[in-house]
């Protein structure tokens, strides 16, 4: 082989090409790997964000909740005494309801319309009344309460939002 055989400077320039080559491709995936990394970096920042959004928005969702679970708490406790105060006043409706038999069994003259029988249907009247009334109140207060909770927790997230 001479140095003027082709096939020697052809192998040399193959080898020249694939060295130089190589330094391209090199380069190449390098510069592909680093947009690879800014766009995982960048993918990592939103979902941080987005995990923060998230945390802040169940935090505030939790603080309503507990406070619409505080306010049924004490509407509940209201209820309660209401119906306290309603069980009393009908033991005080009955308990007039019997004086005034009493009376008229005695034979005194007591202030009557209709007599005993009125009385007795307009005590039945009273206490269905009254029950049915508590049991709405409960419904309602619970109805507003949520309703409340709702509006508030729609406005929350509209400012998380928007933030």
């Amino acid at each position: 082989m001479t140095l003027l055989d082709p096939r020697l400077w052809g192998a040399f320039l193959l080898a020249v090409v694939l060295a130089a080559g190589g330094g391209y491709w090199k380069g190449h995936h390098d510069a592909d790997q680093s947009a690879t990394v800014a766009q995982l970096k960048s993918e990592k920042e939103s979902l941080g964000g987005a995990l923060e959004l998230y945390r802040k928005t169940n935090l505030t969702l939790n603080g309503i909740a507990a406070n619409g679970r505080t306010e049924l708490d004490q509407a509940q406790a209201a209820a309660r005494a209401s119906d306290a105060t309603s069980i009393r006043l009908q033991q005080r409706v009955t308990s007039l309801a019997a004086e005034l038999r009493a009376a008229t069994a005695a034979g005194r003259s007591a202030p009557t319309v209709g007599g005993t029988d009125a009385l007795d249907l307009l005590t039945g009247l009273l206490s269905r009344t009254d029950q049915a009334a508590g049991e709405l109140a409960k419904f309602a207060d619970a109805a507003h309460i949520a309703g409340l909770a709702c509006e508030r927790s729609y406005d929350a997230l509209t400012v998380i939002e928007k933030n």
